[in-house]
């Protein structure tokens, strides 16, 4: 049974973070396992309030529980049990062969955040019925942008968020920290965003953080996004009724099976998340879509393209308490 635990916490650790930052930690209590948020890889300039890291913890929830249930186990989910010394999500696992969608779970090894130009070509709509699907989560929605009359204003959004973000030193030095330039540090790590993963070559440290310091301009990285954006299929929007640490979980798993069931049918996702983070910006978001109480905490762009070499992760040993 505990081979069988680390095998399922193996596909936990797959999901996706901010920069890749992996900020979790699991341990295993009888049939339990357990995963902690770690704080000591959060990101206080991008992310202040933590959400993102929670949305992480919610994807890492995602797949924990398709690797259950794909090994004939069903999993008992409690956010935050208060009979526990420190916060975390319980996970009780019992053999139970239980229905799931194969494809999700074929999905975990090969989903990524491919970063590069897409073809522009229009998803069909019965795949975008599917991802919508997939997407159901209490109180979150799923919302799909695919109309260029839709997709024109929140381009803004991103670009005025981007701006702000790259004009803030301490923004541009927090992303510096997460970039492995060179492949021995990536290696070394087995956190962070590689630089091949961003279509990138591998260069020596000192002079990836000289060019991303003298070059990654506030206005150049705003047209930089609008470009990706609109070579793009569409954008994905996913919006939290509540803005507290359960709808950021599950803002993270209805993420994470979106993102598995369009990886299953060749679609590829990135994210354009600026808006959702700087709350200036969220702001006039929520306003421009006529939301009152809802909070746009995770936006995306999709579409078709040639995979990107993958980012690592760190071995089960090393995030196992």
């Amino acid at each position: 049974m505990e081979n069988r635990f680390k095998e399922i916490i193996h596909y936990t650790t797959l999901a996706p973070s901010g920069h890749n930052t992996q900020p979790w930690k699991f341990s295993v209590k009888n049939n339990s396992i357990l995963i902690y948020p770690d704080y000591s890889r959060r990101l206080p300039v991008v992310d202040p309030d933590d959400h993102a890291l929670f949305i992480s913890l919610g994807c890492a929830l995602e797949n924990l529980i398709i690797a259950a249930s794909h090994m004939g186990y069903s999993a008992k989910v409690e956010c935050f049990p208060q009979n526990e010394e420190k916060d975390c999500i319980r996970i009780t696992i019992n053999k139970e062969n239980i229905e799931f969608d194969p494809d999700l779970f074929d999905a975990i090894t090969s989903r990524q955040a491919t970063r590069s130009k897409y073809d522009g070509r229009p998803i069909p709509a019965e795949d975008l019925e599917k991802l919508k699907q997939v997407s159901h989560q209490d109180k979150v929605s799923f919302v799909l942008f695919t109309e260029e009359k839709e997709i024109d204003p929140i381009i803004e959004f991103v670009k005025d968020a981007n701006i702000l973000q790259f004009r803030n030193k301490s923004f541009v030095n927090e992303l510096i920290k997460w970039i492995r330039f060179s492949k021995k540090d990536a290696l070394t790590s087995r956190d962070g965003l590689n630089s091949a993963s961003m279509g990138l070559p591998f260069i020596p440290k000192w002079l990836g953080k000289f060019i991303l310091a003298t070059f990654a301009t506030p206005y150049g990285e705003a047209r930089k996004c609008e470009k990706l954006i609109r070579g793009s299929s569409g954008l994905a929007l996913f919006i939290a009724e509540s803005n507290d640490k359960q709808s950021w979980i599950n803002t993270g798993r209805s993420f994470e099976r979106v993102v598995l069931k369009a990886t299953s049918l060749n679609i590829k996702h990135a994210h354009m998340n600026m808006p959702c983070e700087e709350i200036e910006i969220r702001t006039k978001l929520q306003k421009h879509l006529g939301l009152k109480d809802e909070h746009p905490l995770l936006l995306l762009r999709i579409g078709y393209s040639n995979p990107k070499p993958k980012s690592y992760r760190r071995p089960v040993e090393e995030v196992l308490v």
